[in-house]
């Protein structure tokens, strides 16, 4: 019985975030819209093998125990160790995470785009800056599949997470109704197309997240001790920060892309859970795929212009 709450306080976090990037750092142009889905898989590798080392050695101090007769016995500092293990992979479970994005091209210079993000776990608006352009101009009457482009941008992105941990609720322990959390991400973009055929890019990025727990949760998890004899006892606030990148490549014509990536990085979360400062994070790799329809030139001006044949460099005066 002592588990029990145990167990349902530990998921009451159980969720990770969306680390894929899926775009490169050319800005659509103004009138272009870009509409992508795309499925990744989060996993905490460095939990995971930590896990995996404490399980091997576990089992073979069993194995021990029994060959010699003797009672086996967890020490402490294994146990504590197991549970901040435990507690990293409900907070940040592996598993596979859906996406919904649609992206458009605000101004003329195309400088700039707009991104909107659905997933599973949260809501993303995000904006892209380009800081430098090489290869073709812009205005160029190349066609979009010759056109060569090498770019640098700046971006932020800021996501509300949607879910719920529906286990509290479940359990009748508590009903949470104030639960929160929240990623603010600057991400720096490059990347080099090659015609509208073959992209390649890299995003280097920091994510920062902060959760915030119901109140009535951490004042029931403080009182917990008095029923299990355990510190069940949570913060009010939980902050963690991301360190990685993204690098990734698309390949397509015109309308569809197919994009390939992985984002890799290290996760930094050291809150006082259960009593104890517990490290919850770890190296983390996020391997997604998607695909992403787009229209191939914008409307508007840059259309018009394109259509429209070139002047003859001679003309001839008719008298």
């Amino acid at each position: 019985m002592r588990l029990l709450p145990l167990l349902a306080l530990l998921t009451a976090t159980g969720c990770a975030s969306t680390l894929s990037t899926m775009q490169t750092a050319k800005p659509l142009a103004r009138g272009q819209v870009q509409v992508s889905g795309a499925v990744g898989v989060f996993t905490p590798v460095g939990q995971l093998g930590t896990l995996l080392d404490e399980g091997i050695n576990q089992g073979k101090a069993i194995r021990g125990t029994i060959d010699s007769g003797q009672p086996y016995h967890l020490e402490e500092e294994e146990a504590q160790r197991l549970l901040g293990v435990g507690m990293a992979l409900a907070v940040a479970p592996p598993g596979p995470a859906n996406e919904l994005m649609i992206r458009t091209g605000l101004l003329e210079s195309n400088t700039l785009d707009l991104g909107l993000r659905l997933s599973t776990t949260s809501l993303r608006l995000d904006g892209k800056v380009r800081l430098a352009h090489g290869g073709d101009p812009d205005d160029s009457l190349l066609p979009d599949y010759q056109r060569k482009s090498y770019d640098l941008a700046i971006g932020v992105g800021y996501s509300r997470h949607v879910f719920k941990s529906p286990v509290l609720d479940a359990l009748e322990i508590v009903k949470i109704d104030d639960f929160s959390r929240w990623d603010l991400e600057v991400p720096v973009y490059l990347s080099m197309d090659l015609g509208d055929i073959f992209k390649v890019y890299a995003a280097p990025k920091y994510i920062y997240s902060r959760t915030s727990l119901d109140s009535r949760l951490v004042d029931a998890s403080q009182s917990g001790q008095d029923v299990t004899g355990f510190d069940l006892s949570l913060p009010a606030e939980v902050s963690s920060h991301f360190y990685g990148a993204s690098v990734g490549f698309a390949l397509g014509f015109r309308y569809v892309h197919f994009y390939a990536e992985l984002t890799g990085g290290y996760t930094d979360c050291r809150p006082v859970v259960f009593g104890q400062r517990r490290d919850l994070g770890g190296v983390t790799l996020y391997p997604s795929i998607g695909i992403a329809f787009k229209n191939p030139l914008p409307f508007g001006s840059r259309a018009s212009r394109s259509e429209t044949p070139p002047a003859p460099q001679n003309p001839v005066s008719v008298p």
